[in-house]
């Protein structure tokens, strides 16, 4: 087994944890590596790691089996892409305040890394929405993938919107409103949520619609087939509309786009130990406790 280390090196408290990690590593014999940007972080750990265990970002997926993510909900968003076009699977150590997307905590490290090596856990498979822009000229624009959701919002505060949604090619619904969110079911503890929508279940093959503060009786969020196809446009809209990626990525969406949203042909791999961890945790994350 070869463990990659990816700390979040915003955070203080993961310069301590890498250094528990690096020595959990030699002391159970096991490889690891951490990608050779680290050497940017502020901590002096991170200046003393030997080459050896370094890699290029580019290439650290092929010299690892599992990546042990060190941070939040945001450093798991960050790294998505990355990870669902490497096929490793994430085992992450939550050092943020909520951690919806990591089961374990810093006080079981040891006892989990012990699992891993001897084989007690089990892969979970999470949904990607991909997203294709057309522009006015017939152009396509290929956006990264969301892990948790992409958002069409207002780019003025205050200011409504339109927007007509189609699902599978049929014009469905104009949407007087501040925006629509579309999750996965990741994201449906996450900006959904705090619009209103519904927790879903993280294996529910599904994708969630839920309006921002719609005019009149559209409130009501829709939960769609993992297989469904869900179209934009803002053909009748007068005010500055903008795209965001799981609040990554920022386009502006004008009359003449066109957004199509879809299940993404890849998956993200994360490390499980526990096969009701999330119900078991649900509350206890809702109330911010860990």
């Amino acid at each position: 087994m070869r463990i990659g280390i990816f700390p979040n090196l915003v955070k203080e408290e993961s310069a301590p944890l890498v250094h528990e990690l690096m020595e959990l590593c030699l002391q159970y014999q096991v490889d690891f590596y951490l990608p050779e940007d680290v050497r940017n972080g502020k901590q002096s750990i991170f200046k003393e790691i030997p080459e050896a265990h370094l890699k290029p970002r580019g290439i650290i997926f092929n010299s690892i089996d599992v990546a042990m993510v060190l941070g939040g909900d945001g450093t798991i968003l960050k790294l998505a892409r990355e990870f669902a076009g490497s096929g490793v699977p994430i085992c992450g150590v939550n050092i943020g305040s909520l951690g919806f997307l990591y089961e374990v905590e810093t006080e079981s490290l040891e006892n989990r890394l012990k699992d891993i090596l001897e084989g007690r856990f089990f892969i979970e498979e999470r949904m990607m929405l991909q997203a294709d822009l057309c522009l006015e000229d017939g152009s396509v624009q290929i956006m990264p993938e969301a892990l948790n959701d992409i958002v069409v919002g207002h780019g003025n505060v205050g200011k409504l919107i339109r927007l007509d949604m189609y699902i599978n090619h049929d014009f469905i619904q104009q949407y007087p409103c501040d925006g629509i969110i579309i999750s996965t079911p990741t994201g449906s503890t996450g900006y959904t949520f705090s619009s209103g929508g519904p927790i879903v279940a993280p294996s529910a093959p599904c994708l969630m619609v839920t309006p921002i503060c719609p005019h009149l009786l559209l409130k009501v969020p829709l939960i769609l087939s993992d297989t469904d196809r869900v179209s934009f446009t803002a053909a009748n809209n007068r005010n500055s509309i903008r795209i965001s990626v799981d609040g990554m990525v920022d386009l502006e969406f004008t009359k003449d786009m066109t957004l199509h949203i879809r299940k993404s042909d890849r998956t993200l791999k994360l490390m499980r130990f526990n096969k009701n961890y999330f119900y078991k945790n649900l509350f206890t994350k809702l109330m911010g406790t860990k």
